[in-house]
């Protein structure tokens, strides 16, 4: 599956099992949902995130440990173990947020840009920069929130919860094409749904799809946990009785 839409599938999979045990999160912490998202393909020379890994994909082949069972209990493992190490913990998901943040950013720059191309231009240039421009100052905005609670420590299980829904998304993703995962790594037998081909038709198709998806849940998460209310953000930020008093 390709990466916008192991993010999007990942986003629908949180929102909806949300909405569904009736436990809301901290919407700006979906920064870490689309992080996790696309970490499996860690793994992958070709991949937005291994561009931030390097090192990485030169050691593990494509679709190996990391789109298995094992790969998601290590990563989540490591997470609880760093619960107990907080300065530690706090580095590395500050280095998550920043990365999710990052391609949040591209992504919606490269939809807005895509847009333009298909409405034939009637939506001018300046339409275009203007609202990348406020994105962009809404997610750094956000990157900015994310720092402040990282460091404050209370909502970490949280965000690990989240991490953990984003790479269990991305592994379903990969698991309905045709060329499936190691879900059992070590053993080399695939898992498979051959719902499609990466990069195929009925992949665009599905995308779009999931994407409508993504909205509807939106804003059902929205409604239902009073997203646009005061007493949702309230329980969130702490850090405002600290800044008055």
């Amino acid at each position: 599956m390709l990466a916008v839409n192991h993010v999007t599938l990942a986003t629908a999979i949180t929102l909806g099992g949300s909405i569904y045990l009736n436990e809301p999160f901290f919407l700006p912490f979906i920064a870490f949902v689309v992080f996790a998202s696309l970490l499996p393909d860690i793994d992958h020379p070709g991949s937005e995130i291994s561009k931030f890994f390097p090192l990485i994909n030169k050691a593990l082949p494509h679709r190996g440990v990391t789109h298995s069972i094992v790969g998601a209990s290590v990563f989540i493992g490591f997470l609880h173990f760093l619960i107990n190490h907080s300065r530690t913990l706090s580095y590395v998901l500050l280095i998550f947020s920043f990365i999710g943040i990052h391609y949040m950013g591209k992504l919606l720059k490269k939809r807005l840009n895509q847009l333009q191309n298909r409405s034939k231009n009637f939506i001018s240039e300046k339409q275009i920069k203007f609202t990348i421009s406020t994105l962009t100052r809404i997610l750094d905005l956000f990157l900015i929130l994310l720092a402040i609670l990282i460091w404050r420590g209370e909502y970490r299980q949280e965000i690990i919860t989240l991490l953990g829904a984003g790479y269990i998304g991305h592994i379903v993703g990969d698991w309905v094409t045709k060329d499936g995962i190691p879900l059992y790594w070590p053993l080399k037998t695939r898992a498979k749904l051959k719902l499609f081909r990466t990069g195929g038709k009925m992949e665009a198709f599905l995308g779009v799809i999931i994407l409508g998806i993504n909205v509807y849940l939106f804003q059902q998460f929205w409604t239902i946990f009073g997203v646009g209310t005061f007493e949702y953000w309230e329980g969130y930020l702490p850090i405002i009785n600290t800044v008055l008093n």
